[in-house]
């Protein structure tokens, strides 16, 4: 048997940093490689050891692993497995060793998929004697459900096992046994079925990670963002997602969106499903992502180094009272380490919305009565473009530059009727560009950059009558924004299960926006007339490190530092956070976490001028507007992978929401945003997932809410309240046929009585639902939907001291919608950065 010895040497260089001369870290995905050609990539790309690879052609195997942050030699262990193959470490002459364990001519292959396609890993070979069924070998699947294992014998007894499933044993007489399909087991405990079913949630890296493509085969969903809402006790409503009481923030594979809420979820609305790979829920996000708080990594699939063209399409019609509908198109070119995606949308339509206000307004010593209904109805024309392009100078050394587009044009008109007759209408577009950039270095060094321009225009025309009130107003507007980032980071191991992690980021950003409110006879009106230009700076700086104390017990930390500087604030503020994880057995996981952070105001809101919506409504900027800080506290225990219980505390000083105000010298409602004194909150949080045989399946949610507002700074109105919320809901998948793809899904949520400052808060119920179709090939899907089926209204009342204010809110009109996605070559989109604007606009 001819031996090839390859001897491999380092050819890498490493960051010239005082702590370059610590262990490396290695992050590489491999695809259907081979050991070999793995073990020589890594070789080349690292100095801290020489790798020698003994074997000959027959015992060299193909490998697919996933390796993340780890050091060279738990990295080849890993793309090892449970191969029979030996590898020895020589720390004194900085050697590893890698040697086949069992020589042989003979390597049984084959690959292992579930009942759905999908590979499995780790299922277990077993290679037996067909006489006696002695064991004569094994081993296990890899990540791509491949596995080669060597043997002597002509004639063997194969057994394949994997928990869930039942075992299969096939006798080979050839060594490629081919695709092996598993099937779910099911038991019978009197008169009961159990059925078997992998993993879907596991704790890593001190978080909890949902298995996506597994969670979305009992809960399906249509696209990126929605899928985030099958996970157990993630609640979707008041414009983001939000899990125990905290507002999640979004990251896509460890970096953080620079999009507004509103533009990442319609971002992550146009992005399949077949892109998700795992979610990563973290209770206190490390300081290292550059986000504070509850956040969810979005892991995607890697498909670099390979070759394809794909796309989507899809069409989407909305009806309520008067109908949307909108065009979307993505495509994705890989040629070996270049590659390209793109993506277009466009939408035209009418949207309706609908206010009901109702007072008895406290004017001198007298009550005078009001009401009106204000219907709004809003004629958008938009267009989202993005391009971006990726080069692989190697697996752990990347550039990427893209950019990001939009333009949109709303032609508005807000019919106020009852007491007071109004009109307003108002043109208004919206145009951003942005360029993004990031080097990801082999030796752990990321260096991002990001430049935004913003600008949104504005006329508007106000004709409104409220008793002897006239109000009949020009005003002219624009929000200007500028905004550069910059951020570093570095990972360094310090060896022994310690990592050590620091970065710096900058935030420059540009404010140059004004209102002019003129009469009829086109002179300014003071109060309503504004103009800023200045300049504000973010800094932020972090150290942080982990910790595997033991196999089942690890902890995270970490601390920033944060300059916030306008002309007006110039202050430090410390952030330190902390997630400590133990594993207590395969049932039990507890999660202890603590992070901080700090809430900025949007730019508009700390203008200085007066915006009148009709007759009756002002809405006041506010200058004194301050940042507030944020601390959270978390406790999780997830028992048995099904059931999820959460206890939290959230104590936020200086907090801010916009309130109304009735003045008791003039009839008018001040729609004014200001800080609180203080808003806490302490709550309760249990989930669990639920199925009934094949045709049900679900998750449902309940959370107990204890909130304590504290004010008084909100004109002469102080308040101190506090309340006990209950929240019911749940995710229904039912379906109707084991043939075809035919699914109906059921959304319901409650809300018992809640308060927000001065508001009382009405209790409601909301339900949405949809049904879908999705072709046996995967390339049709066809889903007709209905939104506030229960026609739910958010209801508000201001009753404290001498106050009577109640406002009838229709958040979401009732809708009904049909979308139709086609699918162009197996889809497999690419997960792409986005531009923040929550700060900007009106």
């Amino acid at each position: 048997m001819r031996r090839t010895l390859y001897t491999l040497t380092l050819v890498a260089c490493i960051l010239c940093m005082p702590l370059g001369t610590f262990a490396q870290r290695v992050t590489h995905t491999y695809n259907n490689v081979s050991l070999s050609e793995a073990l020589l990539q890594l070789n080349n790309e690292q100095k801290e050891y020489v790798v020698n690879f003994l074997y000959n052609e027959l015992e060299d195997f193909r490998i697919t692993a996933t390796i993340k942050n780890k050091r060279l030699p738990d990295a080849i262990q890993q793309m090892i497995g449970f191969y029979p193959v030996r590898m020895t470490v020589k720390p004194d002459d900085r050697e590893i060793y890698v040697e086949c364990t069992h020589k042989t001519d003979r390597h049984l292959t084959g690959t292992i998929i579930d009942e759905q396609g999908q590979p499995v890993a780790y299922a277990n070979i077993a290679v037996l004697n067909p006489a006696d069924s002695t064991l004569l070998g094994g081993g296990v699947s890899n990540e791509s459900g491949y596995f080669a294992i060597p043997y002597e014998q002509q004639t063997v007894l194969v057994r394949i096992s994997y928990v869930g499933y039942k075992t299969i044993y096939k006798e080979c007489i050839t060594e490629n046994i081919g695709t092996i399909r598993l099937q779910p087991e099911v038991y019978t405990l009197n008169g009961v079925q159990v059925k078997g079913e992998r993993q879907i949630v596991k704790a890593e890296n001190g978080h909890l990670t949902y298995n996506m493509p597994q969670l979305l085969e009992i809960l399906p969903a249509d696209n990126a963002y929605e899928a985030l809402t099958r996970i157990p006790g993630i609640i979707d409503g008041n414009g983001g997602l939000s899990f125990a009481g905290h507002s999640v923030t979004l990251i896509i594979n460890g970096k953080p969106t620079t999009l507004s809420t509103e533009q990442l979820i319609e971002r992550l609305k146009q992005m399949p499903v077949s892109m998700l790979a795992k979610a990563e829920v973290m209770a206190s996000a490390p300081a290292k992502y550059h986000v504070h708080g509850m956040a969810i990594n979005v892991v995607t699939k890697d498909y670099s180094g390979t070759n394809q063209f794909a796309g989507q399409l899809q069409g989407f019609y909305r009806q309520s009272k008067y109908g949307y509908s909108q065009a979307k198109g993505s495509m994705i070119y890989q040629r070996g380490n270049f590659g390209l995606d793109a993506s277009y949308s466009c939408g035209y339509g009418t949207a309706y919305g609908q206010v009901e206000h109702e007072a008895h307004h406290p004017l001198g010593d007298q009550r005078v009565d009001y009401s009106d209904k204000t219907e709004r109805k809003n004629q958008t024309l938009n267009h989202n473009y993005r391009i971006g392009l990726d080069y692989a100078f190697s697996k752990d050394s990347r550039l990427n530059v893209a950019y990001t587009g939009k333009w949109t044009s709303n032609d508005a008109t807000n019919t106020s009727t009852g007491l007071e007759t109004s009109v307003q209408k108002s043109e208004t577009h919206t145009y951003l560009h942005n360029v993004d950039a990031s080097y990801t270095s082999s030796f752990g060094l990321q260096l991002s950059t990001s430049y935004t321009n913003y600008q949104n225009p504005r006329t508007q025309h106000l004709d409104g009558h409220l008793y002897d009130t006239e109000r009949n107003l020009y005003v002219d507007s624009r929000q200007r924004i500028s905004k550069w980032l910059f951020a570093a980071d570095q990972t360094h191991d310090l060896g022994k299960g310690w990592e050590l992690n620091y970065g710096v980021e900058a935030q420059l950003t540009n404010n140059t926006s004004f209102q002019t409110t003129r009469d009829t006879n086109g002179q300014p009106l003071a109060d309503a007339t504004s103009h800023v230009d200045y300049d504000e700076r973010i800094l932020d700086i972090y150290a942080g490190f982990s910790k595997q104390i033991t196999p089942s017990f690890s902890v995270e930390t970490s601390l920033g530092a944060e300059q916030y500087h306008t002309p007006k604030w110039n202050e430090w503020r410390w952030y330190p956070t902390l997630n400590a994880l133990w594993t207590a057995d395969k049932n039990n996981m507890l999660n202890l976490s603590f992070s901080s952070q700090n809430v900025f105001p949007t730019y508009w809101s700390t203008m200085s001028s007066i915006f009148y919506s009709s007759a009756y409504s002002e809405i006041w900027g506010n200058p004194d507007l301050k940042p507030n800080s944020q601390y959270d506290i978390d406790l999780i225990w997830q028992l048995r992978q099904r059931y999820t219980f959460t206890a939290y505390a959230k104590f936020i000083p200086d907090y801010s929401v916009q309130l109304a105000y009735q003045p008791s010298d003039r009839m008018a409602v001040i729609m004014k945003e200001t800080n609180f004194n203080y808003m806490n909150v302490y709550g309760l949080q249990a989930s669990a997932r639920f199925s009934a045989g094949k045709w049900l399946n679900g998750t449902v949610m309940a959370t107990g809410n204890y909130r304590h507002d504290k004010s008084d700074r909100f004109f002469d109105l102080p308040f101190n309240r506090k309340q006990l919320t209950v929240i019911l809901s749940s995710t229904t998948a039912i379906r109707f046929s084991q043939r075809h793809d035919i699914r109906l899904i059921l959304n319901p949520h409650f809300q018992s009585k809640a308060i927000q400052g001065v508001y009382d808060i009405d209790p409601m119920f909301r339900l949405h639902a949809s049904l879908r179709w999705t072709s046996d090939d995967k390339k049709w899907s066809v889903i007709v939907a209905g939104q506030n089926i229960t026609n739910s209204r958010v209801i508000t009342h201001s009753r404290l001291a001498n106050q009577d204010y109640t406002m009838r809110v229709w958040m979401e009109y009732p809708n009904v919608s049909l979308t139709a996605i086609y699918r162009i070559g197996g889809f497999k989109e690419k997960k792409t950065k986005t531009v923040n604007t929550s700060r900007m606009g009106y």
